[in-house]
């Protein structure tokens, strides 16, 4: 078994706060958390049961004041051979008390954490693997199993994958959302939601308008099933004759867990001849979420 060790270089409130993106809805609470110790990053990405929703973050070890002292493979006849493929740490079903043992850690001015890891068969690929996540302070210690990642049902997709089939958006229109303007369509959208989620729907829609004497594009959101609503969001940010019209209809809770974490300007972006997919990108592109779109 190898050992790739951490130790705190400050409060890790970011790295909890980047793991907390995670817990809920979004991930059922089971998560997969790739270490990449070349690039020096935490990396996620989860989805929903059905796929409707993917989530991509990352958080760099310098932003999660976690630095690392051992990463040195115990190979035979090889004393300087380092890690350079990534760990996979499987959460499955306990995120909250993930979160638990950190916040409890999190307390103390200094503590190690170290990823156990080997090689484990994934779907006949051989990946690292964690098999537990331990922390010791000077006073305590503590211990979280890792999970298998064909149990958690998360096969790790690629970055190429990702960024080059998923978080894709052929002739986008974007609009920049800023923290007061994402309030607004929450609450407004609020007023007539029933308490079964599956049946709050929001349309996201486009049409040319004469803004101070200029004909610009502007985006709306809607209520498409009852027009209980009609929200004028604001002019998008590419030029409007370089912009086809696109309307596309997402699931209101899935747009709220997509914005959730939204502290600043977001940027949401639909494809206007493909528009299958809802892009949310917060601010400093370190958390992407894509939401399908419903086909009536």
């Amino acid at each position: 078994m190898q050992k790739l060790i951490f130790k705190n270089s400050g409060p890790i409130d970011n790295f909890i706060t980047w793991i907390e993106r995670f817990k809920g809805d979004i991930s059922a609470n089971s998560l997969v958390i790739e270490i990449d110790p070349v690039k020096e990053m935490f990396i996620s990405k989860t989805y929903a049961g059905d796929h409707s929703l993917v989530r991509y973050s990352q958080i760099s070890f310098k932003d999660a004041n976690l630095q690392v002292t051992s990463k040195k493979l115990s190979i035979e006849g090889q004393s300087d051979a380092e890690l350079s493929e990534r760990v996979f740490i499987g959460i499955y079903a306990i995120l909250p008390k993930f979160i638990e043992v950190l916040k409890t850690l999190a307390t103390s001015k200094s503590f190690d954490l170290t990823v156990n890891y080997g090689f484990a068969d994934v779907k006949g690929k051989q990946m690292l693997c964690a098999e537990s996540v331990c922390f010791k302070s000077k006073s305590l210690k503590m211990k979280v199993p890792g999970s298998s990642i064909e149990v958690i049902n998360l096969i790790p997709m690629p970055d190429d994958i990702f960024f080059n089939k998923v978080w894709v958006a052929p002739d986008p229109v974007s609009i920049t959302l800023s923290a007061d303007l994402i309030k607004n369509i929450i609450s407004i959208s609020d007023i007539f939601a029933v308490s079964d989620k599956t049946k709050n729907f929001m349309e996201f829609y486009t049409k040319t308008e004469d803004v101070d004497g200029v004909e610009t594009k502007v985006i709306y959101c809607k209520d498409p099933v009852n027009e209980s609503y009609d929200y004028l969001i604001g002019p998008t940010t590419e030029p409007t004759e370089l912009q086809k019209d696109f309307r596309i209809k997402v699931y209101r809770y899935k747009f709220l867990l997509a914005v959730s974490n939204a502290i600043d300007e977001t940027t949401m972006t639909v494809s206007s001849s493909a528009t299958s997919r809802l892009l949310i990108d917060l601010k400093g592109g370190d958390t992407k979420t894509i939401i399908a779109g419903i086909k009536d």
